[in-house]
């Protein structure tokens, strides 16, 4: 794994499939389209070496490794928007 080769926009896809629990919706969330959420999520699976999320009957549910990632992902994704903007 290296960090530097890690697309930081990858990062949103990750915490909006995981708020949402749907590739679909987070897409919406975020204006991408379906398919490139989905490519987005191949290309973190393949980062990780990890599902990150599997298919429920509920939606997608995230594996024990996401749990662990997307809130710390969260947080620094709203320091750094505060950073930037100006705003806490």
């Amino acid at each position: 794994m290296n960090f530097r080769q890690l697309d930081l926009n990858l990062l949103r896809v990750l915490v909006a499939i995981h708020r949402t629990g749907s590739v679909t919706l987070a897409g919406k969330a975020l204006s991408l389209s379906q398919p490139a959420t989905s490519n987005a999520l191949a290309r973190l699976r393949d980062y990780f070496g990890d599902e990150l999320f599997v298919r429920a009957r509920s939606g997608l549910n995230p594996t024990r490794l996401c749990e662990q990632l997307a809130p710390a992902v969260l947080a620094q994704l709203l320091a750094l928007e505060a950073a930037v903007t100006g705003h806490e």
